[in-house]
């Protein structure tokens, strides 16, 4: 399947900002974590924790700001205060559905990698109808990778779907991550969030694709000379 200039064999999705509009959870998280211990929030603690992921997150958090706390009691106060959001709030991007299903129809090996935790991920995939569309998940934490700091998550991802990295393309939504992901060689798109942890121009410079939106490639695929409409 064509994407950009490049011809892929499979298509591995970051979640948050990337497939999903749902940074908006993380920044509730993230404030109410700081108000009750009486810290400002600043964007490049939010950007910071994304990358991370959760175990990662705890320790940089607790070390940053001095807190004498545990780390598993700060993930789970992570954990209760996202669970509700992820299961019944968090939407798909517009578009993001059907590029799905056009990938899957193209015969597609489909993946998330994500740091996102597994318990958050998969009721929100249940809750928009496309859990069953992807033929592997992999987590930052539960591969204990050090978040997306490095391409790890990338390549377990292509490793579980069978397919060399050098022939997948990657969506991302942050520079830190689209960096990693273009260590392995893959094709990178990266995509437009209007959240604010974006550094969208230093992504541009990263990425070999830029989208606003799936509706970009959605058009381009409708005017393929192979396609064929159901």
């Amino acid at each position: 399947m064509l994407i950009g200039t490049r011809d892929v064999d499979a298509v591995i999705f970051d979640f948050d900002g990337t497939l999903a509009d749902s940074m908006w959870v993380w920044d509730e998280v993230d404030r109410v974590f700081l108000a009750k211990r009486g810290i400002p929030y600043t964007d490049e603690f939010g950007e910071m924790i994304a990358v991370l992921g959760f175990e990662l997150g705890a320790d940089f958090a607790i070390e940053h700001f001095g807190l004498d706390e545990k780390p598993a009691d700060i993930i789970e106060e992570w954990k209760a205060a996202a669970e509700e959001g992820y299961a019944t709030h968090v939407m798909l991007k517009p578009g993001a559905l059907e590029y799905l299903r056009y990938c899957k129809a193209q015969g597609m090996p489909l993946a998330i990698a994500t740091s996102l935790q597994r318990h958050l991920l998969e009721p929100a995939l249940v809750n928009n109808g496309v859990l069953e569309l992807f033929d592997a998940i992999c987590v930052c934490d539960e591969l204990k990778c050090g978040g997306k700091s490095n391409p790890v998550v990338y390549l377990e991802a292509a490793r579980q779907l069978g397919i060399p990295a050098e022939r997948c393309a990657i969506f991302e939504d942050v520079a830190t991550a689209a960096r990693s992901a273009k260590e392995t060689g893959a094709y990178v798109v990266g995509v437009y969030d209007e959240h604010k942890q974006q550094a969208t121009d230093e992504l541009k410079g990263i990425v070999d694709r830029f989208i606003m939106g799936y509706a970009e490639l959605l058009d381009e695929a409708s005017q393929a000379p192979d396609h064929q409409d159901e």
